[in-house]
């Protein structure tokens, strides 16, 4: 289902985004790898989780992880954080 890692993908993205923000000011020069891993983080919590309420899949994480990636490059290159 292509919708399913769409999703996966964007809150991988948002969690990097608000952990890399809210952090920004309290630990400078982290707060974006600290966003990047809080998205791994779930990504592997969401996928436990699922091993007993749901399916897990690889694929699942991978997006997540890939969208907390995208963001965090955005925001070492692109902004300088």
């Amino acid at each position: 289902m292509k919708h399913d890692k769409i999703l996966h993908f964007c809150a991988g993205a948002m969690l990097c985004a608000i952990f890399a923000f809210s952090l920004r000011f309290l630990l400078p020069g982290i707060s974006v790898w600290i966003g990047f891993f809080a998205a791994v983080a779930f990504g592997i919590a969401k996928e436990i989780w699922d091993l007993k309420h749901g399916t897990p899949e690889l694929l699942d994480f991978m997006a997540t992880a890939t969208g907390g990636f995208v963001v965090f490059l955005i925001l070492k290159l692109l902004a300088g954080m």
